[in-house]
C-alpha cells in the first residue's frame, strides 16, 4: 500500500464544512448589516437635502414677499380690510400651522423647481411705528411721522416645502414701510 494514499475509510468528521458555513453566516451578517447602514444613510441624506430644498424656498419667497408689500401694496385700508388673500389686518394672529392659512396665502409668482407645492407668503399688519414711549409698538430711532409718512411694521410669513410636503420651512421677517 502506499503510504502516501488515504484509507477509504478515514475518520473526516466534516470540520470545514462547518467552519465554511459559519464564516458565510458571519459574512452574511456583516453584508446585512452595511446594506442597513447604507439605506439609512441614503435615508438621511435625501431627508437633509429635501429640508434644505424648502429652506430656500422659502428664502426666496420670504424675499418675493417683501418686495409684493413694497411694490404692490399702496393703500393699508385697500389691502388689509379682510378681503385681500394672504394680508391679514392688525390682531389678526392667522394660525401659521393651520392648512386654512396656507390655502388662503400669496402664492409665489414663479414656478420653484423640484418642490411638491409652490411656497407661500403672507403678510401681517402689526401696527404703525411710533418713536413714543407709550406706544403699541416702541422703535427709539423712529419719529411718529415724517416727510415720507407714517411708519407701520409688518410680519412676512413665508411656507416652502421640499421634494415632499413632509418637509416644511417656515420663515419671518419684520419689515417697515411708510404710508
Amino acid at each position: 500500500m502506499n503510504r502516501y494514499h488515504t484509507p477509504l475509510h478515514s475518520t473526516q468528521t466534516g470540520a470545514v464544512l462547518v467552519v465554511s458555513l459559519m464564516m458565510l453566516v458571519i459574512m452574511t451578517l456583516i453584508g446585512v448589516t452595511a446594506m442597513r447602514s447604507t439605506i439609512l444613510e441614503e435615508k438621511m441624506s435625501a431627508n437633509a437635502r429635501d429640508s434644505m430644498l424648502a429652506l430656500e424656498a422659502s428664502e426666496t419667497v420670504l424675499f418675493a414677499g417683501e418686495r409684493h408689500l413694497e411694490n404692490n401694496i399702496n393703500s393699508l385700508v385697500v389691502a388689509f380690510n379682510g378681503t385681500q388673500l394672504g394680508l391679514y389686518q392688525e390682531g389678526a394672529n392667522p394660525n401659521l400651522l393651520g392648512d386654512a392659512t396656507w390655502v388662503n396665502a400669496i402664492t409665489y409668482s414663479r414656478t420653484y423647481p423640484g418642490v411638491t407645492s409652490q411656497p407661500k407668503f403672507i403678510i401681517e399688519l402689526i401696527g404703525d411705528v411710533d418713536g413714543a414711549a407709550n406706544s403699541t409698538l416702541y422703535i427709539a430711532s423712529y419719529d411718529s411721522a415724517d416727510a415720507l409718512g407714517m411708519p407701520y411694521a409688518f410680519r412676512i410669513t413665508a411656507r416652502g416645502t421640499g421634494r415632499s410636503d413632509n418637509a416644511v420651512v417656515l420663515l419671518q421677517s419684520n419689515y417697515i414701510r411708510t404710508f
